[in-house]
């Protein structure tokens, strides 16, 4: 199912087609229903143009069951996760006025809250569905920016309890995060899923962001939640002796390796087909460096502050 999300609105697709009678088709299949979240640049209502001629609708790119794109962060999410249920793909305006390096360095910060403001929308999504259907389970994948809009939404929920959340790569920082999950349910789990090959992707969002607390990047302790490093080498072996082998890693800093490295489609769905299997406990004791935060750097200039 397409879905469209803003700040104000909830539809079904960019024409605003209401999305409870394409909810109501889509909750007749049975089983376990999943909520994708995009991040940055990506955007719905986008129709290329010579100015910018790159596709940028999430429902012809990782929405969809085949990518239009003719690159290798163009990977499907439907067809990675292979989800016995429903899919939902939630486009929400992740892009910025402008083009080239500045407009985006400035416009990051204004898509950062828009992200924050979309969480309502989504939790209003998933607030119809257990409406609709109390005893179907929910779950969330979001990727870099989608996170903020997947945490966002935790405590806007006033039915919807999501069993797991899959964190790729977030783009949040810890206070607002923390914050959240103090707001979710207990029955919620979220796997924060890093790397080391994203780190100059965390330590740029840490740079452009608003706000001082440390990116998720580094780390996310709470009682709801879990670290999972997925280029750790100790984490690789024991993922290997449990029939979950990851292809090789990428060869530098790769912001995309959570959804596009191989092998990692069938981690993602053992996370979440077997929630009783896959407890906080267990994903806790795959990692080789429990508590493991990037080394310090120092960043020149200063960051806004806030959150």
């Amino acid at each position: 199912m397409r879905c469209v999300a803003t700040a104000e609105h909830l539809v079904a697709d960019v024409a605003g087609a209401p999305f409870e009678a394409g909810l109501d088709r889509v909750l007749a299949r049975p089983g376990p229903v999943t909520l994708m979240l995009h991040g940055f640049r990506y955007c719905p209502f986008h129709v290329p143009s010579p100015d910018d001629p790159e596709l940028r609708d999430p429902h012809r790119l990782i929405y969809a069951d085949r990518s239009e794109a003719r690159c290798d962060r163009g990977a499907s999410w439907p067809a990675l996760l292979n989800r016995a249920g429903p899919v939902i793909g939630i486009g929400w305006p992740a892009m910025y006025d402008g083009t080239g390096g500045m407009a985006a360095l400035r416009g990051f910060g204004a898509v950062y809250a828009r992200a924050g403001e979309v969480g309502r929308q989504v939790a209003r999504l998933a607030d119809r569905i257990a409406a609709v259907d109390p005893g179907r389970r929910i779950d969330v994948v979001a990727h870099s920016l989608g996170a903020r809009v997947a945490l966002a939404a935790l405590p806007h929920m006033r039915l919807a309890e999501p069993r797991r959340i899959l964190l790729w790569g977030a783009a949040e920082r810890l206070r607002p995060a923390l914050k959240a999950l103090d707001a979710a349910s207990d029955r919620t789990l979220v796997v924060n899923m890093r790397a080391r090959a994203n780190r100059r992707f965390d330590l740029a969002f840490d740079w452009r962001a608003p706000g001082r607390s440390a990116p998720l990047g580094g780390g996310l302790a709470h009682r709801r939640s879990v670290d999972l490093l997925l280029d750790d080498p100790v984490v690789e072996e024991r993922l290997v002796a449990l029939g979950l082998p990851l292809g090789p890693r990428p060869a530098g800093a790769c912001h995309w390796s959570f959804y596009t490295r191989d092998g990692i489609g069938a981690l993602h769905a053992d996370l979440l087909d077997r929630p009783g299997i896959w407890r906080q406990d267990r994903i806790a004791a795959l990692a080789a460096t429990p508590g493991w935060r990037w080394p310090a750097l120092s960043l020149p200039g200063r960051r806004p502050l806030g959150a």
